[in-house]
């Protein structure tokens, strides 16, 4: 699970994921797999321990045009994805599952990790 890769339509925000790379199209285009960057200061993911889960926020603009779209917690047992929209508060909860790789999809400036 840890090698899993990113798909995110452009025109509906569908999010596809695969084990393997593949050739996938939704709205009538092939999606491009999302390249992941390093978490910089632009998008420094905060990451507590709470109650034996993760506690994940972001200090990041939520408008209609530029916002997070997903926040995924993925370790060798699997993947969470937590749906974001416009206007909703970054904050979410992940029950600890050990070491993996956090992801988030920025709009307009695409896919960021951190490793946990």
């Amino acid at each position: 699970m840890k090698k899993m890769h990113f798909y995110v339509c452009p025109v509906c925000g569908n999010i596809i994921t695969s084990v393997g790379q593949g050739s996938f199209s939704c709205c009538g285009i092939t999606l491009p797999e999302q390249e992941c960057e390093n978490c910089d200061e632009d998008y420094m993911i905060n990451l507590e321990t709470v109650d034996q889960e993760y506690l994940v926020t972001l200090n990041h603009p939520m408008t209609k045009r530029h916002y997070i779209s997903f926040v995924a917690y993925v370790t060798s047992a699997g993947a969470e994805i937590v749906k974001l929209y416009p206007e909703q508060d970054i904050s979410i909860r992940f029950r600890k599952k050990g070491h993996g790789l956090l992801y988030g999809y920025c709009n307009r400036h695409g896919m960021f990790r951190m490793v946990i």
